[in-house]
């Protein structure tokens, strides 16, 4: 049999976007897409899913809405000349920000659910939702044609003023001044769909999938309510071959702006110079994390208190963690020498208290709880020290305390902005210049590159607020058919922190020969505020902390960004609410940590002795992991992206480096 022929597609670009990733909904930033919980993808007891994924472009749903909407803005705004063409024509992109999703159920054996269509037929239900409407997630498109007359106001009203949209969410039903548009549908059976390549600007070569719907758009209106007539406008330049010259009138439809990310702040010590740099330190002194303890092959729930490296030792680690109990005992402090035996707070979820008593009221936590009485014995059996860490850790959860002043701005009604370095928000060290998770954004898995801390303290009425700025960057993809010739993303940034780039290499160094699809930071939004409170945590390399679980994901086909890690709220059961401000780190601790506890700041190893298992770092001079304090440690090179697939921690098999 003959092979199919295939048909060129010509790509055209909408001229602007009006799309949000995040929208503020009643002074609130809310993620404009599916809620966590509908991202889930977990069955519920009775093995049935309920769950939205991502349509990625290369999908054939996603290329499929792109093909109609590319025909039905041709047709429309290309008039007749550029006729042979509707059928022909693709949208290269959707308008910045709008994101595809499909909407999945299951059955309790894994299967989809057979459900009625309008028709009246049977079908396994799969519905497609456009999500970034400005207006917030619940005014979300359910077709193209359904977005299409929106799509065309964007590409065409040079005022961008919604009162000539026609649109549903634009131009409700009802409203009489705006007709809605008259819709006939022709379809025809779909043929299959050659992959597109969305790593360079070529045309993608594919069969044709059928007639786009033909679509009757109702005149705009101008803001003086008389009609004006559709445009003429010229698609993006397609493949080679003839094609009719376009009017003198013509407009050119435009790519989108690039985005410009934010410079990174430069580290103001040599301890934020680590935290700031790859495989360094994974927990950090202040922080409250879970660690190993040899006495009880158990692991338990302590403060860090110091930490330092040796000279000997290059990559050692060692931390001196005070156990967090009840205010009647007073554990030993304990030394940790690998990083293998610490683990952040959220990457666990806390288990449920020893006793009955607490197990059965949930509502006491450590500052209202009776110590002396389960001590002795009174909420039956259990162990005062466990219970006392895991609520101890809980309440820290709730607060944050900032650090190292950098500026203080008064104005003449006496409100004050003051600028931090850094913050410890809940268990967690946070400084500016690295990333941390958000609560917002339309995956659930998107960064934040923390580039300010800011506290509002306003006199009238009195009130504290605590945001944080900077870029958000959002896990994309593109194909890499060569392995040997991965491709370079469209965005070229500088900006991008150097842990965030050397984990993104070595994800790709098994993305691209397992999935042919390489990965890479997207930036969505530079220079965005949030509140606090909308900070899930700070960002650990996957390369690091869950190798295991990303190589699983990998080989299942489920991608290479999965959600790993607990939320700053989550084992509160209070989620995103009110932080507690704390003058001081230890004051966060109360009476969980004996008196006179001190973190110490910096990286020098101590210089007594602090017991006989600790004798052996006496006196040992801290190194940041390559030679000594007199070949010093240089900032610039591993803020210079070009390089950084060089560094020689990153071996991993293979001769090819893919920096992202």
């Amino acid at each position: 049999m003959a092979q199919q022929p295939m048909t060129p597609f010509f790509p055209i670009f909408a001229s602007k976007s009006d799309g949000q990733h995040i929208v503020n909904l009643k002074g609130r930033p809310l993620r404009n897409g599916p809620t966590e919980e509908q991202l889930n993808t977990s069955p519920n007891d009775q093995g049935q899913r309920d769950f939205y994924r991502l349509i990625e472009k290369e999908d054939p749903k996603h290329q499929d809405w792109r093909k109609k909407l590319g025909g039905m803005l041709l047709r429309e705004i290309g008039g007749k000349q550029f006729e042979d063409r509707w059928q022909q024509c693709i949208l290269w992109e959707l308008p910045e920000n709008y994101v595809l999703y499909e909407h999945i159920k299951t059955k309790a054996d894994g299967q989809l659910k057979t459900v009625k269509n309008h028709s009246g037929g049977g079908h396994d239900r799969q519905d497609a939702y456009l999500y970034g409407y400005p207006k917030g997630p619940k005014k979300r498109f359910r077709s193209p044609v359904e977005f299409f007359p929106h799509l065309l106001w964007l590409c065409t009203d040079e005022n961008s003023d919604m009162a000539n949209c026609t649109c549903k969410m634009c131009s409700p039903a009802g409203d009489v001044e705006k007709p809605q548009a008259k819709v006939e549908v022709k379809q025809e059976q779909p043929a299959p769909i050659k992959r597109e390549n969305s790593s360079s600007g070529a045309i993608p070569n594919t069969n044709v999938t059928g007639r786009n719907p033909i679509v009757q758009i109702p005149a705009r209106r101008s803001s003086t309510g008389a009609p004006i007539p559709s445009p003429i406008v010229k698609p993006s330049t397609p493949v080679a071959g003839p094609r009719p010259a376009p009017t003198p009138a013509a407009a050119q439809i435009r790519a989108p702006p690039t985005l410009q990310s934010t410079p990174l702040p430069q580290p103001r010590s040599i301890e934020q110079q680590a935290d700031l740099s790859y495989n360094k330190f994974l927990c950090r002194s202040g922080e409250v994390v879970w660690f190993f303890r040899p006495k009880t092959s158990a692991w338990g729930l302590g403060l860090v208190v110091r930490r330092w490296a040796t000279k000997e030792v290059p990559m050692s680690r060692a931390y001196l963690i005070q156990p967090l109990s009840h205010p009647f005992e007073s554990p030993p402090q304990e030394l940790v020498q690998t990083d293998d035996h610490v683990k952040p707070w959220l990457a666990w979820s806390a288990p449920s208290c020893t006793f009955p008593f607490l197990q059965q009221n949930p509502q006491f936590e450590y500052h209202n709880t009776d110590w002396r009485a389960l001590i002795s014995g009174q909420g039956g059996e259990g162990i005062a020290s466990v219970d006392a860490s895991i609520l101890a850790a809980k309440a820290i959860d709730t607060t944050y305390t900032l650090f190292q002043c950098l500026k203080t701005n008064k104005d003449d009604k006496g409100n004050e902005v003051r600028q931090y370095n850094g913050m410890y928000l809940g268990a967690e060290k946070i400084w500016r210049g690295e990333a941390v998770r958000l609560r917002i954004g339309a995956t659930g898995t998107d960064l934040m590159v923390v580039t300010d801390i800011i506290e509002q303290v306003l006199v009238n009425p009195p009130t504290t607020k605590v945001i944080a700025i900077g870029d958000v960057y959002s896990y994309a993809t593109l194909d890499a058919p060569d392995a040997n010739l991965p491709p370079k993303p469209p965005q070229q940034n500088n900006n991008i922190p150097s842990r965030m780039v050397h984990d993104m290499v070595w994800r790709n160094r098994m993305l691209v020969p397992l999935t042919r699809t390489a990965a890479w930071w997207k930036l969505i939004q530079p220079a965005y505020k949030i509140d606090i409170d909308d900070i899930k945590g700070r960002w650990y390399e996957t390369s690091l902390v869950f190798q295991e679980p990303f190589a699983k994901a990998v080989k299942n086909g489920e991608g290479g960004n999965g959600i790993w890690m607990n939320s700053r709220g989550d084992a509160t059961g209070k989620g995103k609410g009110a932080s507690v401000a704390q003058p001081d780190r230890i004051g966060a601790f109360g009476a969980s940590v004996p008196k006179g506890t001190r973190v110490v700041e910096g990286l020098e190893p101590p210089s007594q002795p602090m017991g006989q298992q600790q004798q052996a770092h006496d006196g040992m001079d801290i190194n940041m992991g390559g030679g000594n304090m007199a070949d010093p440690f240089s900032i610039d090179e591993f803020m210079h992206v070009d390089h950084l697939g060089d560094d020689a921690g990153m071996e991993y098999g293979g001769n090819n480096n893919y920096t992202f």
